[in-house]
């Protein structure tokens, strides 16, 4: 006899602790709260997840707009709304591009780089944490694992 819908949603829900999906997106959870606490700690206070999506793909020389959104793999439109955001904060400004004038090239300003700078220290910091309880071996292994899998998803 064939398990019924009930049994079928009981075996889900029996696995769903160890669901690869939950796992991944709990680690994710977790390492952006304990971010977003630190740099709102240290002033960062109007910075929002959402953001770094900007912040960690412009380049010292500037980055256009489409390239960011295609780096972030976000939309365009979704982008120009956290540029805007990140330069009403005054953490990037934009100029006009030298060719084209449809494009606007998108920098950090100072407050920008530091925030950067201080953004990958906490991230440093809690992947410490991370390889302080699963030791130096499993965090290689971990990083290879997740480099192949998301070279074989072409992420990377």
């Amino acid at each position: 006899m064939a398990p019924t819908r009930d049994e079928k949603l009981q075996a889900i829900i029996s696995q769903r602790s160890r669901s690869l999906i939950k796992l991944v997106s709990l680690v994710k959870k977790d390492i952006e709260t304990k971010l977003m606490d630190r740099l709102h700690s240290m002033g960062y206070e109007n910075f929002k997840m959402g953001d770094m999506v900007c912040l960690a793909n412009v380049q010292l020389d500037g980055t256009i707009n489409n390239e960011l959104a295609k780096k972030a793999k976000i939309t365009k439109q979704a982008m120009s709304k956290v540029v805007k955001s990140l330069e009403t904060e005054g953490y990037i400004y934009t100029r006009k591009h030298e060719t084209d004038n449809r494009a606007s090239v998108i920098y950090l300003t100072d407050r920008g780089k530091d925030l950067a700078i201080t953004a990958f220290e906490c991230v440093r910091e809690i992947q410490a944490d991370y390889v302080s309880i699963i030791g130096e071996d499993d965090s290689e292994k971990l990083r290879e694992i997740l480099t192949k899998l998301l070279t074989k998803l072409d992420m990377l």
